[in-house]
């Protein structure tokens, strides 16, 4: 299971791609737990970036070709544009113009590298004040243009 390929202009197995990124997502980082139910795959798991005070329990959910939703549900942070977190506690980790997300695009090579270097300069925001120092988009996004996925529920 080395290589992805997906032949141009054919029908593809979305299970399968759901469960080759399971694979590699529970290879490479083995702190968390992934199942797939009703075409989402979800994968659950506490991440403590080296340095950091605590740690913080993840939750990952893909639905094949779209961006997967991540966010931090312990410990209960108060949602802002400031820290780039919608309402509902998902992440803002990416300029959707910087990278489409596709079938072929691989979680574990950015989200999961993405939420600890969210996770780093969340801690770093607590502790200077209050201000962001990571990477921003030129826009921040309205709750509206979040990810959603009809795929997920709430």
């Amino acid at each position: 299971m080395s290589s992805f390929f997906l032949p141009k202009g054919k029908p593809y197995n979305k299970f399968a791609i759901l469960r080759y990124q399971q694979e590699l997502i529970e290879r490479n980082f083995s702190f968390l737990k992934c199942s797939i139910s009703n075409r989402v795959l979800t994968c659950v798991g506490w991440i403590q970036p080296d340095d950091c005070s605590c740690r913080y329990k993840i939750k990952i959910e893909y639905v094949v070709g779209k961006e997967p939703k991540s966010t931090i549900l312990y410990p209960k942070i108060l949602p802002s544009k400031e820290i780039h977190m919608y309402d509902d506690h998902s992440l803002c980790l990416h300029f959707p113009q910087d990278m489409k997300w596709n079938e072929k695009t691989k979680i574990y090579q950015y989200s999961i590298p993405w939420i600890s270097e969210w996770v780093i300069y969340y801690e770093i925001y607590l502790l200077n004040g209050g201000k962001w120092e990571g990477r921003e988009s030129p826009t921040h996004f309205t709750e509206e243009e979040k990810n959603i996925n009809k795929d997920i529920e709430d």
